[in-house]
């Protein structure tokens, strides 16, 4: 069975967009958190949840770089902070349609959060 157009990437690899949803449904079995309905599109923002600890905004790519706006950090991070959580932007960065890198940003008062915990103990 052929995939269909719509959802090649170059090279004959999966789009950015038909890999989302397995990038987000991997993330959060990853951090032991669940995906969010809709991905975010409804009441309840972010891709991936953790509750209580973290709020994760997936994002794909096929291309070499990934431009992130002011307005996604703070739509993560607005909805992070309304439940106490971290909010984080994973980027991921395929070759046609396999992961080649995937990063993780995040606003610096997260580090300096974690870094201080890691100090106190």
């Amino acid at each position: 069975m052929q995939v269909p157009k719509r959802i090649k990437g170059k090279g004959g690899g999966l789009s950015s967009h038909a890999r989302a949803p397995r990038q987000e449904k991997e993330l959060a079995k990853r951090v032991g958190g669940n995906t969010v309905r809709g991905s975010g599109s409804g009441k309840e923002k972010g891709d991936v949840r953790l509750h209580r600890v973290c709020r994760i905004e997936a994002k794909t790519t096929n291309k070499q770089s990934f431009s992130v706006t002011r307005e996604m950090i703070e739509k993560i991070e607005t909805a992070a902070m309304c439940h106490g959580e971290m909010p984080v932007l994973i980027v991921e960065f395929n070759d046609n349609g396999v992961k080649a890198c995937e990063v993780a940003i995040t606003p610096t008062w997260v580090l300096d959060l974690i870094t201080n915990q890691t100090d106190n103990k």
